[in-house]
């Protein structure tokens, strides 16, 4: 009697003892898939809610980017005509008074050379990134990310179409064939000219 008594409480201790680590176990289970954050408890796998949205809260903000649209070789080439029959015509106008005045027009070619070069680099860095001609038919120039370029990179592209041209001007004509319609000065000076619509979208 007195040993089935002892077995009895030795069964009560362990069946005790047991209890006690299940419930430790679990508590320590708790704890580790539970994250404190400003005193509030999360449990792992689900999303975070304000108290004022019902909606869970993103970490980041998704942002898209209209992909650049590359203005083609005839598109380019009208524009350059545009610009050409402007210089044209102030350079016969100008040549006109100037020949009546010192009776020749030969001294123009200096000043009419540093007007090109200034038209082309002020307008292609101002806020409009372009001539009169590319304004025209809605092209502009660009560095390859689609921002505003610098005077100095207008003027580099600028000088750079020497080179083009001297080429039998198959620097222009890459512009048809390049993946992203880059001339030769294109390239040189990292420029592209895009369609207006991809800055406006």
């Amino acid at each position: 009697m007195e040993d089935n008594y002892e077995e009895i409480k030795r069964n009560q201790g362990c069946q005790a003892i047991k209890e006690k680590l299940e419930r430790e176990s679990q508590k320590a289970f708790a704890e580790t898939n539970t994250i404190h954050t400003s005193g509030n408890p999360i449990i792992r796998g689900q999303a975070q809610y304000s108290s004022a949205d019902s909606e869970p809260q993103i970490g980041f903000n998704e942002t898209l980017s209209q992909p650049l649209q590359y203005a083609g070789f005839w598109l380019r080439f009208l524009a350059l005509v545009i610009d050409f029959l402007i210089f044209v015509l102030a350079g016969v106008i100008l040549g006109f008074f100037v020949g009546k005045i010192a009776g020749s027009a030969k001294i123009l070619d200096i000043p009419l050379f540093i007007a090109s070069w200034l038209y082309y680099a002020l307008m292609e860095s101002s806020s409009r990134q372009a001539t009169i001609g590319k304004i025209v038919l809605g092209i502009s120039v660009t560095n390859l990310s689609g921002n505003r370029i610098s005077f100095g990179r207008a003027t580099g592209r600028y000088f750079a179409k020497i080179i083009s041209g001297i080429t039998l001007s198959i620097g222009y004509i890459m512009a048809a064939f390049t993946a992203k319609k880059q001339a030769l000065h294109d390239i040189i000076a990292s420029t592209v000219v895009i369609k207006n619509q991809t800055r406006e979208n």
